[in-house]
């Protein structure tokens, strides 16, 4: 077990059609993440560099991996009362593939843990990755990278557009899943099943 990339086996849960979740998400992502991308496309907005789009964003996301850490350990210490937290969900089932191989059918509690853990790993990234940028920017390293010698200048343009369409993919993957988290948070993690009471 890789304790680095353990949080993104969230990406491997499968939904109870046997689609990997972040297909389910995918849709919503890239649509949010072209919007995000078009405007670097066509002005002189600033992205990589200090006080720009992604260095503003990392300072928030700073904030976001307090608020996921905050979720997720209220979670896993909800006593078991509060709804069906310890049983298997069964609408909408969720299932991953255990250490020996075999396919096992989440909890909600385990479910929303992947969730939050997976949501705590990708905010810190991008606030890191965010203070790398803002470094490497002010030694114009961003620029160096995509004014190499021999690239013409569309290409360079095209390489800089799909690297900020990159970076914004995964952040408008958070953006969603933080939308499943906070559904879950408010209404289904206390659902209950319903159950009969016999008259007296």
């Amino acid at each position: 077990m890789n304790v680095l990339s353990y949080p993104l086996r969230y990406l491997n849960l499968k939904d109870e059609s046997g689609r990997a979740l972040f297909l389910r998400n995918g849709l919503a992502a890239i649509l949010i993440a072209i919007i995000l991308t078009l405007p670097f496309g066509f002005t002189d907005a600033n992205y990589f560099g200090d006080k720009g789009f992604l260095d503003r964003f990392g300072g928030f996301s700073a904030v976001l991996t307090g608020f996921y850490i905050a979720a997720l350990v209220g979670i896993a210490s909800f006593a078991p009362s509060i709804g069906d937290l310890d049983e298997q969900i069964e609408v909408g089932k969720i299932t991953r593939i255990d250490d020996d191989g075999e396919s096992e059918n989440l909890t909600r509690r385990q479910y929303v843990c992947s969730m939050f853990g997976y949501l705590s790993f990708v905010s810190l990234f991008i606030s890191v990755f965010a203070i790398f940028s803002a470094i490497f920017s002010s030694f114009h390293v961003i620029d160096i990278i995509f004014n190499v010698a021999g690239f013409r200048i569309n290409f360079s343009f095209v390489i800089y557009l799909l690297a900020i369409f990159f970076i914004n993919l995964i952040i408008s993957h958070m953006v969603v899943t933080t939308c499943h988290g906070l559904y879950y948070l408010i209404d289904r993690l206390y659902a209950k099943k319903p159950k009969l009471l016999l008259r007296e």
